[in-house]
């Protein structure tokens, strides 16, 4: 008996039709997170969470293990590398002009020879898209899982190539090394810069709009390519990686990171221009947060258009943020709560450090005179919050907001405005009204924020030995100018001070990136030693007493401390049993 059909494709016939021949690009755009993981900055001396059992909670106080790691992405990555390999294995043109299709499936009907042009190109352009993503996905491993072991050496992740393997294969692969996995990603980087547009716009006059056009915004384009090449550059500079030869190829290694970053902002239409400049008005502005909520879908590029590279899925009508974040008195669950710490890291409105001489920051009135930024992402005490401002955050004690383990208020004192849309996102139950939001896995505020650090220690505050127009102090003021800040410290106090400079980048980065994913990984990266005592720190809030009419006093309080082993990620045990030659990083 012939057995009776169930509709099963095989995968030849999967793999003639064009919506399943794409189906691993897609399932691999659709794996990248739709939202930022705000719960990452609990990892660090930025945030601490009001959920004392979450996992994040527990990680970064001593729990972090190779078996229990918040962060892990050993098998979903490489899952995606698999299946990109298996799209890559498929992608082969038939050179024959007699063919009557020259791509492995038809994306466009041909009914001329623009539209046969149009489905070779297609191939192109999704070749240099599945060579992007692989980079990302190796990227992201190298991020986690990259770092020293106890003999030294300087290791990366496994490498696979092209091989699409399978379960009967010997897959005991060791760890290459970190340079030879850096050398892997660029190379992809490279590959993807070669067959993707720099960027989807209007009106193309190189190819098909089909094709090209700016409604393929939200694909991998030549500038996330050149931005993800930057990134990894940087990595690869930074001192947890780069402890290997003298002080000139060490200087050399940066000097690459910043020219990638440089070619990156160049290649763009407008080259080295302003980021979008929308600095807020008040504590209640929505605007400074623009490049999070109104470019979604902005496909122009210009001073006023678009700094997003790369984004995930877009979010329609979302509250998780305001769910998680706004204080309960507004309906919301406070889980993530910005710390003392964090708060101290913005300077005053002059830019100075708020510790730092000359600076106009009063510790008894210590919210006002502070950088524009501060108000913008952290709700304090007095802030407004929700739409129209109808509700005044009280963090004094006996305030409505301040801490009460039974009513889940904040335990800093503080509560995030980062991420969340206060001025427009109710949680009222008679007034339910989202956001439009997502994950913006590749933009110009990084990639300005790479070149300003990487710059600085290639070449100096000032240099530009490449001629490319701009300089490390250049691009940190275009970032300060977005939001209104103070330069004063900047070209009164820094100048050309090297190290000056180097640590008021970082905090830049802290501040700018912050709950976006990056500061716990920035920290790692500069651990020189590999000695994690730089990330075993103390975290504060704040007690405030209300004393009178708008006057309080302020007490520091201690929180947590973060307990890390090590500087490095651990690999998961399953992975080191199951592949007995990958050696483990130092500390575990």
């Amino acid at each position: 008996m012939e057995p009776t059909y169930d509709g099963t494709l095989s995968e030849d016939e999967i793999f003639a039709n064009a919506a399943y021949f794409c189906g691993p690009l897609n399932d691999a755009y659709n794996s990248l997170s739709a939202t930022f993981n705000i719960d990452m900055d609990n990892l660090t001396d930025n945030s601490v969470s009001r959920n004392l059992s979450s996992n994040y909670c527990l990680c970064g106080t001593g729990a972090l293990r190779p078996d229990n790691n918040p962060v892990d992405n050993w098998v979903s990555s490489y899952r995606q590398i698999r299946h990109i390999n298996q799209f890559l294995s498929r992608m082969k043109l038939n050179t024959d002009p007699a063919a009557a299709l020259p791509t492995p499936v038809l994306f466009f009907r041909i009914n001329n020879a623009n539209d046969r042009q149009a489905n070779i190109q297609e191939f192109w352009r999704l070749y240099g898209e599945a060579y992007f993503l692989r980079a990302y996905f190796y990227s992201e491993l190298l991020k986690n899982f990259g770092g020293v072991t106890n003999d030294g050496q300087v290791l990366g992740i496994p490498l696979v190539g092209d091989r699409v393997l399978q379960v009967t294969e010997d897959l005991n692969i060791p760890r290459a090394t970190y340079a030879e996995t850096v050398k892997a990603i660029i190379n992809d980087c490279d590959t993807a810069i070669k067959y993707l547009p720099t960027q989807y716009l209007p009106n193309q006059t190189f190819g098909d709009a089909r094709v090209y056009g700016d409604a393929k915004n939200g694909r991998a384009s030549g500038i996330s390519a050149r931005a993800l090449k930057a990134r990894v550059l940087l990595f690869a500079a930074s001192p947890a990686f780069n402890i290997t030869g003298d002080a000139e190829a060490k200087r050399k290694m940066w000097e690459a990171a910043a020219v990638a970053a440089a070619e990156a902002i160049r290649s763009v239409q407008g080259g080295f221009q302003d980021l979008v400049n929308s600095p807020a008005t008040s504590a209640t502005d929505d605007v400074g947060n623009a490049y999070y909520f109104n470019q979604l879908q902005n496909r122009s590029w210009n001073d006023n258009g678009r700094d997003l590279f790369l984004r995930a899925n877009i979010q329609s009508s979302n509250r998780g943020y305001e769910n998680n974040n706004y204080p309960p008195s507004m309906y919301g669950s406070a889980l993530t709560n910005p710390s003392q710490n964090f708060v101290d890291a913005f300077p005053d409105r002059n830019g100075y450090p708020i510790t730092a001489e000359g600076t106009v920051y009063d510790p008894s009135k210590p919210y006002e005179n502070r950088d524009p930024r501060f108000a913008l992402w952290v709700a304090y005490n007095g802030s407004p919050m929700g739409p129209g401002g109808y509700h005044i955050i009280e963090t004094y004690e006996g305030g409505v907001d301040a801490y009460n383990p039974l009513r889940g208020t904040s335990r800093s004192g503080y509560y995030l405005r980062k991420l969340v849309r206060p001025k427009t996102v109710s949680l009222l139950p008679s007034n339910l009204v989202g956001t439009s939001r997502t994950n913006i896995i590749l933009g110009k505020p990084e990639l300005y924020l790479t070149y300003a650090e990487a710059a600085n220690e290639a070449w100096g505050v000032t240099g530009d030995p490449m001629g490319f127009g701009f300089t490390a102090k250049d691009v940190l003021e275009r970032i300060h100018r977005k939001y209104a800040c103070g330069n004063q410290y900047l070209n009164n106090v820094i100048g050309t001070n090297q190290n000056l400079f180097r640590d008021y980048i970082r905090n830049c980065r802290r501040l700018d990136l912050s709950f976006e994913g990056f500061y716990f990984y920035d920290l790692r990266r500069w651990v020189s030693d590999g000695n994690p005592a730089a990330l075993n720190v103390d975290v504060f809030g704040t007690k405030i007493v209300k004393t009178g009419t708008n006057t309080y006093t302020y007490e520091r309080v201690f929180l947590e401390k973060k307990n890390f082993r090590s500087a490095y990620m651990p690999i998961p045990y399953t992975e080191l049993f199951n592949a007995p030659s990958i050696v483990q990083n130092k500390g575990w």
